[in-house]
Formats: structure tokens, C-alpha cells, sequence
């Protein structure tokens, strides 16, 4: 018979990504969400990387297309998540 293990939510398997096809500010903005657990406020990351918001918001474009992140909206910020 098969067993089935429960995992806890912290154990689930984000997504593999290949960190060298990253352009040196995704790996920076990947790095800290790995960090923080895999998800951390879009004004969070503008504040810990220094870039600006414009920056920021166009890489996480980037990184959505190439189904890294997610965002989600919390008022005046995003939630950034790894997926």
C-alpha cells in the first residue's frame, strides 16, 4: 500500500528556479525572499535593495512573466510571493 506523508506548510517545495538565468537584480530580489520565507512587501524590497519603486515594480514584472513571484495587493503595497 501506498503511504501518504503530511507536510507542513513550510516544507512544501517552492518552484525550482535556475538562478543563473537571472538577471544580477532578480537574483538580489530572489535572494531576499528566500530570506524572508518566501514572501515579503514590494516596499520592503524597494527599502532593503535601494532601487526604486519604478525599478523594483518593472523587475517583478519580469520575474511574474517568468512565473517566479506573485503579487498580491495589501493596500498601498504589494505582497511579493516565490511560487
Amino acid at each position: 500500500p501506498q503511504v501518504e506523508t503530511m507536510l507542513h506548510p513550510t516544507q512544501l517545495k517552492k518552484k525550482d528556479v535556475d538562478v543563473s538565468t537571472l538577471t544580477e537584480e532578480e537574483k538580489k530580489i530572489y535572494h531576499l525572499l528566500t530570506l524572508k520565507e518566501g514572501s515579503m512587501y514590494q516596499s520592503d524590497l524597494i527599502k532593503e535593495t535601494g532601487l526604486s519603486k519604478v525599478k523594483i515594480s518593472r523587475i517583478l514584472d519580469k520575474m511574474e512573466g517568468k512565473g517566479i513571484v506573485d503579487r498580491k495587493r495589501r493596500g498601498m503595497t504589494n505582497m511579493v510571493l516565490l511560487k
